[in-house]
């Protein structure tokens, strides 16, 4: 699942360096703005039911209600979300270095995964079958085999596994591509990098 198409997944090359169980979840300044503020002006008690706390620079916990919603003021705060079956990004976020502050993460709404168009996060990449990923990546990291990651998932432990060997990641736009068999695929072009409509105005 990738990004929406005013909140696109960036194309980017990188290494996959850490896996965090049981993530909290810090609020982007962007999702602050774009979702939160406007969330909490109609649901006051949203981040309260969704587990995301408030704390200040100076890292003390505020309470939502001291918070002017009909402002700008929130994105001076940080927004962390607990760890839980409810968080974001569920129950694993991969970590890896880039300017746009995205990863890929697992997600608690796995019905996303059943869409044949799943365009639905802000930037980020939610990533189905994580476990069977997060093994392979981990299979070269000492004392990260299979039993070891199925018993962190059952503990719910909030722990990082720092990868021996990162693991090279590419972010690419395919909208067009052809199998082994000779059939060639085509894809809407969502975020509207193809060119063909400057093409076209040629």
């Amino acid at each position: 699942v990738v990004g929406k198409v005013d909140r696109q997944s960036p194309v980017l090359s990188s290494k996959i360096y850490q896996i965090n169980f049981n993530p909290y979840w810090t609020v982007p300044a962007s999702i602050i703005k774009k979702d939160l503020i406007p969330l909490m002006q109609k649901e006051p008690d949203y981040l309260t039911k969704k587990h995301i706390r408030i704390f200040s620079q100076k890292g003390d916990e505020i309470p939502p209600e001291a918070v002017n919603w009909h402002s700008d003021e929130a994105v001076n705060y940080m927004f962390r979300q607990d760890p839980g079956d409810f968080n974001s990004l569920g129950t694993v976020k991969i970590s890896f270095h880039n300017p746009h502050q995205v990863y890929m993460h697992d997600t608690p709404a796995k019905d996303l995964f059943g869409r044949e168009e799943r365009f639905d996060s802000s930037g980020c990449m939610r990533t189905q079958n994580i476990r069977q990923l997060i093994t392979w990546l981990l299979r070269d990291t000492p004392g990260w085999d299979r039993t070891r990651i199925d018993e962190v998932f059952r503990t719910a432990e909030r722990i990082d596994a720092n990868l021996v060997d990162p693991v090279p990641l590419y972010w690419v736009y395919v909208t067009a591509w052809a199998t082994g068999d000779g059939v060639v695929h085509f894809r809407n072009d969502i975020y509207n990098r193809d060119g063909l409509d400057q093409l076209a105005l040629r």
